[in-house]
């Protein structure tokens, strides 16, 4: 029986494509794995807000510009000067107000929190997301 060379040469022609597709893949997945190294960390938002407050002790903070911000991860923090600290959500709460009623916090909307007690002065009022505190500022007293 005689045989030629030409079947054992197409397996190795096999076997070398299939040593190329794996070693392809192996590369792949470590080039992938090491890619996400090099992306972009997830940015804070940048919000311009104008913060006011009216006779009642209820504060309003309208959006001037910048970024559009979940609605239902912001929190309003209002500490008073004795150091007691309230926290308002939008999550069944009737004293969080967002006009209009949407999605998102954005141009020109506004968030009003209702408090229903007088500022006593000195009130500190915090915006916070989940991830970061994007506003921050001090209102006083209003005085009729």
């Amino acid at each position: 029986m005689h045989t030629t060379g030409s079947h054992s040469t197409a397996v190795s022609e096999v076997v070398g494509e299939m040593l190329m597709i794996g070693i392809v893949l192996i590369l792949v997945s470590i080039f992938s794995a090491s890619l996400s190294d090099y992306l972009p960390s997830e940015r804070s938002p940048t919000v311009t807000i104008t913060m006011g407050n009216d006779t009642a002790g209820n504060i309003t903070l309208w959006h001037k510009g910048g970024d559009w911000v979940k609605a239902e991860t912001l929190r309003v923090i209002v500490s008073d000067a004795s150091g007691m600290t309230t926290s308002y959500t939008l999550k069944g709460n009737p004293s969080f107000i967002l006009v209009p009623y949407a999605q998102a916090f954005d141009l020109e909307s506004n968030i009003t929190v209702i408090r229903n007690t007088p500022l006593t002065g000195n009130e500190s009022v915090s915006l916070a997301t989940d991830r970061a505190v994007i506003f921050s500022g001090t209102v006083g007293r209003r005085y009729p």
